[in-house]
């Protein structure tokens, strides 16, 4: 191998854990969080719900919701002011544990500490420490 040569190898050796890098960065660290990918999934899929029944009556076109629009949510969530809707957002909170955290909040009369939910059922250490970097008080 030439100088030259070397000299490729080692700057594609560089790209390549740079690009490593940045997936483990983007794939590990709690930010924005955009629905774009599920909202086109979403879509995608009524379009072909509806070129499939396209055959049934009119009335099932009023039932029918209209697309969701994409939406942002920057973390860290605030547990005193979040929604159902920004609680989802997170892996590990279900629709069910967000009406949890929200009533809990409610009876609280608010938090004054992330480590309250630990209270919640069904919310221990290990979910804990999960949930954690994605909120605060």
């Amino acid at each position: 191998m030439n100088a030259k040569q070397q000299a490729m190898f080692m700057i594609g050796v560089a790209l390549f854990v740079m690009a490593g890098i940045l997936i483990y960065v983007s794939q590990s660290s709690p930010g924005v969080y955009t629905e774009t990918a599920t909202v086109q999934q979403e879509v995608a899929s009524q379009k072909a719900s509806e070129s499939v029944n396209s055959k049934t009556v009119a009335s099932d076109e009023e039932t029918t919701s209209a697309p969701k629009t994409e939406k942002t949510v920057t973390y860290p969530i605030n547990l005193n002011t979040a929604t159902v809707d920004e609680l989802v957002t997170i892996r590990g909170i279900g629709e069910s544990r967000a009406s949890a955290i929200i009533e809990y909040r409610e009876y609280l009369g608010g938090y004054t500490s992330v480590e309250q939910i630990k209270e919640i059922r069904g919310i221990g250490e290990s979910t804990y420490s999960k949930l954690a970097p994605y909120l605060t008080v």
